[in-house]
């Protein structure tokens, strides 16, 4: 009797490309196979455009009411399996004729082998796409093994599942188990294709591809906290992260109806300290978040109530909200304005940060300028960039608030500091939490010289940025050091080892004309934030001569170093007395840093904003 095999083909939301895959199933040369469909909580048609196969029977059905992950779904596939050898079927890839034969006879010749994997195609370029890169007969080039080209024997072991970890990387969730209990062989046969697209799930995963932790709860609609590794140096782990904010609150003597709308970018958590003053919550979410930092829900902390996507008019309609406070960077900007023009009934504060050369880029602009025009409430970045915005907006319409948008919670500000590192060794020792900008070679090397470490902490995409990395570390081999990402409750203990903390290094050149100001001159970096809960002053270009908006408030504070050149800056740093009262003086002002510090005027904002509405109603 020839061995069969049992195909596992686990879907979610690919009707468009799932009778393609089983096709070419059904098409096999070898055609001793069962094919398993685990329908991990579709929100599509796939069971309309599967309905005909069903009927074959050596298809097997299972359907999930919601979607449990690509681990889970796996491991359903194994339970139910009959045969001696499993193989995989995503639903948006396909098997050419002879796969499955292919395979069959590779673990015919060598009986020691546990998986079999193929080549596999995954471009056709055309006269509108081209690409040398098509196919490989083993791995794709800076890819794991995938699902579509593999084949092994059945086994006890099963797939990590997400209620464990997630990852994009095949090897971590299962290939690493199989390698240990025989070998693997290859066909040297490219008998499958691999379909690219963005809604890949490693494109969703991974910061590498532009995937993140919020695309991934966003596209599978999950409502549980995650535990998600997206980088080389960075692990998410929501459960132990928020924990301490799911309590629930009681409701002050006027509560509010708070629709938080749009997205909350870094530091989602603040909006817990509105619950904590005793107000009720919902949030509305932009589909597919641009970037990994874009926080959307269902959120992991607070009781926040989602008002579903797909029938947002209806849901605002049912919960009617006091009012609506729209934020925060450009990805929310068409969702914003189509819900002001929507209801224009229900007070609306409109929260912006980054960015308008991106809106002016995108096409957004017309509708960034009609949220702050039309908005009763405005809140902006900071003063200079209230008055550039100005520029474009008619007078003496609606309130507005400074406030920054990415404030952490205070309780991220404790008091469990460390001690200097250039205490114990004699060197100055600074952190870049971030992205590493404005520091050249040249620079670096003038550092080393005066025996001035940079400390690294890559908050996103560090796989984007490793060639450079290395550059660096070949300057610098004993002072520059990359270290793996740290959690806001983490801040105060790491940081505060270092000496100061670098802002984004550029040199302005507006001369003091505000119409040439750029998106640098105007921003304030999240990481100022995250430098106070440590108590570390900041490093910045001298830009006195310019509108520099960080310089402003860092001098304002008086918690800045600035500089023209690299060698006054070495000098600077090592001057202890001054770099101790910049300390001092980050470590008196670093509430105003955080979120907490601003709700009763951001709560007193709303209820202006629905007096005003009111008086405009009632006229």
């Amino acid at each position: 009797m020839n061995t069969r095999f049992s195909i596992i083909m686990p879907t979610y939301n690919q009707a468009y490309f799932i009778r393609r895959a089983i096709l070419s199933l059904q098409k096999q040369t070898y055609p001793y196979w069962e094919l398993i469909i685990i329908n991990d909580g579709c929100t599509d048609d796939t069971e309309m455009f599967i309905s005909d196969f069903l009927r074959d029977e050596r298809i097997v059905y299972i359907k999930n009411e919601s979607n449990e992950g690509l681990g889970h779904a796996l491991n359903q596939g194994l339970k139910v399996a009959r045969y001696k050898w499993i193989a995989y079927l995503p639903s948006d890839d396909y098997y050419f004729e002879d796969h499955l034969e292919s395979i069959h006879r590779k673990f015919q010749e060598y009986d020691d082998l546990v998986l079999v994997y193929t080549g596999m195609k995954y471009a056709s370029p055309d006269t509108m796409y081209y690409t040398p890169d098509t196919e490989s007969t083993g791995l794709k080039k800076g890819y794991c093994l995938q699902l579509v080209q593999t084949a092994h024997r059945k086994t006890d072991a099963r797939w990590l599942e997400r209620n464990e970890w997630v990852t994009e990387d095949l090897f971590a969730m299962f290939w690493h188990k199989l390698a240990k209990s025989g070998a693997f062989g290859m066909t040297n046969k490219v008998s499958c294709y691999w379909t690219l697209h963005p809604a890949q799930r490693h494109c969703i995963i991974s910061e590498k591809y532009g995937g993140g932790i919020n695309k991934y709860r966003s596209y599978y609609k999950i409502q549980s906290p995650i535990r998600m590794k997206v980088s080389k140096y960075k692990f998410i782990d929501e459960e132990k992260r928020y924990e301490s904010f799911r309590k629930g609150q009681k409701l002050c003597e006027n509560p509010l109806k708070i629709l938080i709308l749009g997205e909350l970018a870094y530091n989602p958590e603040r909006i817990y300290a509105l619950e904590q003053a005793g107000h009720t919550l919902y949030g509305l979410w932009v589909q597919n978040p641009t970037y990994s930092f874009s926080t959307v829900g269902h959120l992991p902390f607070g009781h926040v109530k989602d008002i579903p996507f797909e029938n947002w008019k209806q849901g605002i309609e049912e919960v009617k909200p006091d009012v609506i406070y729209g934020l925060l960077n450009f990805g929310a900007v068409p969702l914003a304005y189509e819900v002001l023009k929507a209801f224009p009934d229900i007070p609306f504060v409109w929260h912006f940060k980054e960015g308008p050369s991106v809106c002016l880029r995108n096409g957004m602009w017309n509708r960034l300028i009609y949220l702050y025009t039309h908005a009763i409430g405005k809140i902006f970045l900071n003063e200079t960039i209230k008055s550039w915005f100005e520029q474009f907006l008619p007078p003496n319409h609606g309130i507005s608030f400074i406030m920054d948008g990415d404030l952490p919670k205070k309780d991220y500000f404790t008091n469990n500091f460390s001690s200097k590192l250039s205490a114990k060794d004699g060197a100055v020792h600074t952190l870049i939490a971030g992205r590493m900008i404005g520091i050249s070679n040249n620079d670096l090397s003038v550092l080393v010289r005066n025996n001035i470490h940079i400390h690294l902490y890559t908050e996103n995409y560090h796989t984007c940025k490793e060639k450079a990395i290395m550059r660096y570390l070949q300057i610098a081999p004993k002072h520059f050091h990359i270290h793996p990402h740290v959690s806001a409750d983490n801040w105060t203990k790491e940081f505060s080892q270092y000496d100061a903390g670098w802002l984004h290094c550029f040199k302005s050149r507006n001369h003091g004309d505000l119409m040439k100001a750029t998106w640098d001159d105007l921003n304030i970096p999240a990481r100022i934030s995250t430098y106070a809960a440590a108590g570390l002053p900041v490093i910045f270009p001298d830009n006195s001569k310019h509108i520099a908006a960080t310089q402003e408030i860092a001098e304002s504070l008086d918690v800045g170093i600035f500089f023209r050149d690299f060698y006054e800056l070495s000098d600077r740093l090592k001057e202890q007395a001054r770099m101790k009262q910049l300390t001092d003086n980050m470590l008196r002002s670093r509430e105003i840093f955080s979120f907490d510090h601003y709700v009763p005027q951001l709560v007193q904002l709303f209820r202006d904003a629905i007096r005003i509405k009111k008086q405009q109603t009632h006229g």
